[in-house]
């Protein structure tokens, strides 16, 4: 069997040398027909045939109405509705033909059109190769294959390959898109586009820049790199490298990604992103960063993971998966998840979450930030709800229950309510700054009130309250910290943990 198989491999090796041979080896012109058919030595030595003219050489047949074949150097020189076919590689027309038999060189000219079945194009001059199946122009030309719809300046088509690289001022229309580009290579089998240079992808809906890429225009699947972006009416996306497959509207984003939102004044930063455009949902991964103007001042955001996304009824949300960490001059957090509401600027924060506002810490195991153009306005933690504030002399005043409502003025706690196993435990000041007391209260609800010097002035309790007000010296210190008491200062974000 192996040799057998030897054998029809050297078999099939001669015979494609002899093809090429053959294919290469100079050949004379023949004269296959014409009408008339006039040979005159004194206006020059050519025949000069007129009428259904054809001609022959090796597989090339060429149609014209007239030429003159100069027969002793294998030339001949043809006029209007020139028609060359060789095998099933290409046809060509024209109205004016220079060819040269010895070197296999064409150079057709006025309302040239070159054609391999699914491609057409159209130029004014056209320079071909027979042997090696290679055309070009210099003068611009336009190209047709499908839907699809080129210009360049200069352009090489190699027939074998059926593959064209276009120079200068190229333009590729689609009725979805137009790609401007300085050089591109375009394969009419696989719909492939390579470009290289300044490149620019134009839609209804975004423009795409890049200085390398590839483009299926056939299965809409591009790859750009290369100072990449894709800008649309109030964003910009740039990264080192993107995928993007349009006809499922997903893509992706590797590397130094940077996402600009002038519409919400947000920015976010991250190594890797994805994005949807039917579900309206972006995803970024690799340490990103979210950074978003609010009323003039910045809301820097980190995690693990970061989706910007749209529901059904337009809603958008920005949330942010495991690791959380926020800072605003006003407020603080850490969390495992995340959820901010891009309409009103609520934030909603779950599984153990920790906020500090001011000299305050806030737990829960859910809590709810509102905010208004002063700021936050109100928070609600529910279950397991927990303020503590840290005074300048290192008491701790804690306020405890089962869901907790804290309203604020200018960043500031004015007033809290409890609901539900409600505790407090308080370091009472006079007007001077000095401790009068201690006051230790366990019930149902309550109402607490704080002026501007974050000092209690009215606590109204409700459910059968139980209260006792100790002097400073004599409050028991195991009283002095509420159940589920934990003090998480060292996690507090600062503006540091978001600037690289």
């Amino acid at each position: 069997m192996k040799i057998i198989l030897t054998y029809v491999l050297i078999l099939l090796q001669v015979f494609l040398f002899a093809q090429s041979d053959n294919e290469n080896k100079k050949t004379k012109i023949e004269i296959l027909s014409s009408d008339e058919l006039v040979y005159d030595q004194a206006k020059g030595r050519y025949q000069m045939c007129r009428g259904n003219v054809r001609f022959k050489q090796g597989s090339m047949l060429m149609d014209c109405d007239s030429a003159r074949f100069y027969e002793d150097i294998n030339k001949i020189e043809a006029f209007s509705k020139i028609y060359i076919r060789q095998r099933d590689t290409l046809d060509l027309w024209g109205d004016y033909l220079e060819y040269d038999g010895d070197a296999r060189l064409a150079k057709v000219s006025k309302n040239v059109r070159l054609s391999d079945g699914k491609m057409r194009l159209q130029t004014d001059q056209l320079n071909y190769d027979m042997v090696d199946k290679i055309g070009y122009y210099t003068t611009g030309g336009n190209i047709q294959n499908g839907e699809d719809k080129l210009y360049s300046k200069r352009g090489t088509y190699y027939s074998r390959s059926k593959e064209f690289f276009f120079k200068d001022s190229v333009k590729l229309t689609n009725p979805e898109y137009v790609m401007t580009s300085d050089t591109l290579s375009y394969n009419t089998v696989s719909k492939i586009a390579y470009f290289y240079g300044p490149t620019y992808i134009t839609s209804e809906e975004n423009t795409i820049y890049c200085q390398y890429g590839w483009y299926n225009t056939d299965k809409e699947i591009s790859q750009f790199s290369q100072g990449a972006y894709i800008e649309g009416k109030d964003n910009k996306l740039v990264a080192d490298s993107m995928m993007y497959y349009r006809n499922t509207g997903l893509g992706e984003a590797f590397g130094n990604i940077k996402l600009v939102d002038t519409l919400e004044k947000i920015t976010i930063t991250g190594q890797y992103g994805s994005y949807d455009r039917f579900k309206k949902s972006t995803l970024i991964t690799g340490d990103p960063i979210a950074i978003k103007n609010i009323d003039g001042d910045s809301l820097y955001l980190r995690a693990d993971t970061l989706i910007d996304a749209s529901d059904t009824s337009k809603v958008r949300t920005l949330t942010a998966y495991r690791d959380v960490k926020l800072y605003k001059n006003d407020m603080q957090s850490f969390s495992d998840s995340l959820i901010y509401n891009f309409t009103d600027s609520t934030i909603e924060f779950y599984i153990d979450p920790v906020l500090w506002t001011d000299s305050n810490q806030i737990t829960g195991d859910t809590i709810i930030v509102f905010r208004n153009s002063q700021g936050i306005d109100k928070l609600k933690a529910y279950n397991n709800a927990f303020i503590i504030e840290k005074d300048p002399n290192g008491f701790y005043n804690q306020i405890a229950g089962k869901k907790l409502d804290a309203f604020f003025t200018n960043g500031k706690i004015r007033r809290v309510d409890i609901e539900g196993n409600g505790q407090s435990v308080y370091y009472a000041k006079e007007d001077t700054l000095k401790y009068s007391g201690v006051n230790d209260v366990l019930c149902g609800s309550m109402v607490i009130y704080i002026d501007t010097l974050s000092k209690v002035r009215t606590i109204t309790f409700l459910k059968q309250p139980k209260a006792v007000f100790y002097p400073l010296e004599r409050f028991p210190l195991e009283k002095s910290r509420l159940p589920g008491f934990s003090w998480r200062s060292i996690i507090r974000p600062k503006i540091a943990d978001f600037i690289n």
